[in-house]
């Protein structure tokens, strides 16, 4: 690989700001181009960071502009046409998550890019300092974890008095998902709960519907082989709390406890340690890590924290939580 690692970007969609800020953090790597249907948004995102080229699609603009990486920020359902493209042209892929919109159609992907080129998902929630930190405190002081709850609510689906609904108004895709809040949201919180505790399964999983096409909140049960007892839930229609969610996290291990309330991350034990986070730093630093994390394992050669089989498990638990759901209908 030559000393510059020459990215394209497919997608100028509202998180892909997120992308190119995480993106000129890292060193060694140049945005050389953005693709995106709507030219506009495009050139405004090429405007805005630098980026030499604009091109119509991704097929352009991987044939084009001699790309090492592409990352994509485009639409779920767009996903897996921008990988294949992207593994047909030897051109190394960092996926925003999902993958795919089920975990057979994620499956079958894999099975056709695998070996072809490096791949990782960016699942960049677990790239979150705060979360590395818990990470860390689980390696080193909390012993077995014994019960995790990890919680996401926000009221960004409530009207304010204009009649505008914040998170719609910042994604407006997500009133036309028949998987909603597990799909797009809670993912992120069963990777981390994954990473944290390790292999999980769905013991149960209730839905609050009536509001949206798919769910505006939920609730799932799942369990470690060590008998580790693991709630995650959210609720995007929570009155009170701040329009963009926010997690709550409480783990109980043998030896100490964590807990993640507002901006306070606390180790209780023998040892407490008690941290005032920035999450709003936090949120664009997870974006800086993912994309670091990829560039460093391709330089390196060392495989991704977060690669295509690794996002297949976690697929896998929303699948199920998904069937477990409409069962209780």
């Amino acid at each position: 690989m030559d000393a510059t690692l020459r990215v394209g970007l497919a997608g100028a969609g509202w998180v892909s700001a997120y992308h190119l800020a995480a993106w000129r953090a890292v060193t060694g790597v140049d945005v050389v181009a953005i693709a995106d249907r709507d030219r506009r948004r495009a050139e405004e995102r090429a405007a805005a960071f630098g980026i030499a080229h604009v091109r119509d699609d991704v097929a352009q603009m991987l044939d084009e502009d001699r790309l090492d990486a592409l990352d994509i920020a485009t639409p779920m359902d767009t996903h897996a046409a921008c990988c294949r493209l992207a593994a047909k042209r030897g051109v190394a892929i960092l996926c925003q998550k999902p993958l795919a919109p089920s975990v057979a159609e994620a499956r079958e992907l894999v099975r056709d890019v695998a070996g072809r080129v490096r791949f990782m998902i960016n699942e960049n929630w677990r790239f979150r300092p705060h979360y590395r930190q818990v990470k860390q405190w689980i390696d080193s002081a909390t012993g077995p974890v014994q019960q995790f709850r990890l919680a996401a609510r926000s009221s960004g689906l409530i009207a304010d008095t204009a009649g505008n609904r914040p998170a719609l108004s910042r994604q407006p895709f997500l009133a036309t998902l028949e998987r909603f809040v597990i799909g797009e949201l809670l993912t992120h919180h069963l990777d981390v709960a994954r990473w944290l505790v390790g292999p999980l399964e769905v013991r149960a999983a209730l839905a609050n519907h009536g509001m949206f096409i798919g769910e505006h909140g939920a609730t799932i049960l799942l369990a470690s082989p060590s008998g580790c007892a693991v709630i995650v839930e959210g609720n995007l229609a929570a009155p009170g709390f701040a329009p963009t969610p926010v997690d709550a996290l409480d783990i109980v291990g043998t030896c100490a406890s964590v807990r993640l309330a507002g901006n306070e991350l606390t180790l209780y034990g023998t040892q407490d340690d008690r941290r005032c986070i920035d999450l709003a730093t936090n949120y664009q630093l997870g974006f800086t890590g993912a994309a670091a994390h990829f560039t460093s394992c391709l330089r390196n050669d060392r495989p991704f924290e977060s690669d295509a089989a690794d996002n297949l498990a976690t697929l896998a638990l929303v699948d199920d939580a998904y069937r477990r759901i409409e069962a209780c209908r």
